[in-house]
């Protein structure tokens, strides 16, 4: 005969690989609302191909814009078409390809208390394989760490704020060509020419002069 204590103890060992095997085949959903971290994403992808144009727009009605000329030269487009400092638009170039995402939202939040009913600036791209990207930025996260991000009016992201204020920065500094520095030189003080003296004529010579 089998004693109690051995029967339950075989009841729970049950319990216990039955449970196991559960959680195995079902795990947990974790996701929830929680923001999934990750640290080696980047937004723009070498898929999406070479930048050809990068325009910004904020919502107080200011614009930027640089794009590539049939040459492939940047020049800025907007504000006052130009040409480009080739150096400061290759390092916006190179900054959209290092926009950092270090969160993803599982859950879309009500949007006007993450700044983007309306955003602040919009950020558009357009590769040379035809794919265009639309970054739509809003506030700042509690730890100002990174930018609430909605890519392509989809998915939101938390985006480096380092890396999203570098691009920000061109709708004030738009990446003209230096004006070089005027040199002044200084101009030698003209030495006054004396001016003839005017004879004086005597009221007694004017006299004499006068009289036959």
């Amino acid at each position: 005969m089998v004693k109690r204590p051995t029967i339950v103890l075989l009841v729970v060992l049950a319990l216990v690989v039955g449970a196991y095997f559960v959680i195995k085949s079902h795990p947990f959903n974790t996701s929830g609302a929680s923001p999934t971290a990750t640290s080696s994403s980047y937004l723009i992808t070498s898929a999406d191909g070479v930048l050809q144009s990068l325009r910004i727009d904020d919502n107080q009605g200011h614009t930027v814009m640089i794009q590539r000329d049939p040459s492939k030269v940047w020049v800025v487009a907007k504000p006052t078409p130009a040409e480009a400092d080739q150096s400061l638009a290759g390092a916006a170039e190179t900054q959209v390809g290092a926009l950092q995402i270090l969160t993803i939202l599982d859950t879309t939040p009500d949007l006007s208390t993450i700044g983007l009913d309306p955003p602040a600036d919009t950020i558009q791209l357009t590769f040379d394989s035809g794919i265009q990207h639309k970054l739509e930025v809003g506030a700042l996260t509690p730890t100002s760490s990174g930018y609430y991000v909605r890519f392509d009016g989809a998915q939101i992201y938390v985006i480096s704020q380092s890396g999203i204020d570098s691009l920000l920065n061109l709708l004030t500094a738009p990446p003209y060509p230096a004006t070089a520095t005027p040199v002044f030189t200084e101009t030698p003080a003209e030495t006054p020419t004396p001016e003839a003296a005017t004879p004086t004529v005597s009221a007694t010579q004017a006299t004499e002069t006068a009289t036959p």
